[in-house]
């Protein structure tokens, strides 16, 4: 009965730079929220763990902003700053040259999370490219990662294109993902792989080079297209003007 009353968190981490609307974060958002989650965390990035992708994004505050308008009418998603906490709290006591070289992954973030709520069962969420670069050892403390969230994942995709023959190879690697995690684990897997109708081709990328009203309409929530405009973000900063 125990296991009845374990409240169950779902994690979607993303860069959220900025967070997209129904064709892709709010999407994917708004499906896992439908699932058996109590909560969906939205998990903005702190501090890359690329160096070269570090510097690089939108002030953390301003994304987290961002998510905020994104997500406020979406009942169960709850947008969390436990990343900056987790880095936070292992750079405490580190000169700014080290803070600046300072890597906090997944692993590291699972292990604050599990220790500060230890009646929770929590999930990861992430696109398939993801895990499969997860499952493949890409990641650091890759088997820490799956034992932390007891191998509870929802793997999503977006819809299959008419004619698009390329999900076959992806549909692949994903199985040979999955069977080499459930080789690993004694106990019966959870990983889950969900196909998302809503999901398009939208992106951050895109979204941060242009200032096509259409374009922008089409993947932003009006709120989060607003807040862009007016703090002159992206394409629209002042230096992007000149």
């Amino acid at each position: 009965m125990s296991n009845l009353k374990r409240k169950r968190i779902c994690l979607f981490g993303t860069s959220a730079d900025p967070p997209t609307g129904e064709g892709g974060h709010l999407g994917i958002a708004k499906h896992l929220a439908s699932m058996d989650f109590d909560e969906v965390h939205i998990l903005p990035v702190y501090s890359h763990m690329f160096g070269n992708k570090r510097g690089k994004q939108a002030q953390f505050q301003a994304r987290i902003e961002m998510c905020q308008l994104l997500f406020k009418d979406t009942p169960k998603v709850v947008v969390s700053e436990a990343e900056r906490i987790c880095f936070e709290k292992a750079a405490e006591g580190l000169e700014e040259q080290q803070k600046a070289s300072l890597r906090v992954g997944t692993a590291d973030l699972l292990e604050m999370l599990t220790k500060e709520a230890p009646d929770v069962d929590f999930t990861l969420a992430l696109g398939a490219d993801t895990f499969i670069d997860l499952a493949s050892g890409k990641w650091r403390r890759t088997e820490d990662v799956f034992k932390m969230v007891g191998y509870r994942m929802v793997v999503f995709r977006r819809k299959v294109d008419d004619g698009e023959n390329n999900m076959s190879e992806m549909d692949q690697r994903l199985r040979e993902s999955i069977a080499k995690m459930q080789l690993n684990n004694s106990t019966q897997s959870s990983i889950r792989v969900i196909q998302i109708p809503s999901l398009s081709n939208v992106s951050s990328s895109v979204v941060r080079k242009s200032k096509n009203d259409a374009v922008l309409k089409e993947m932003l929530a009006s709120d989060v297209l607003d807040y862009i405009q007016q703090r002159r973000m992206y394409s629209f900063s002042e230096e992007n003007n000149e």
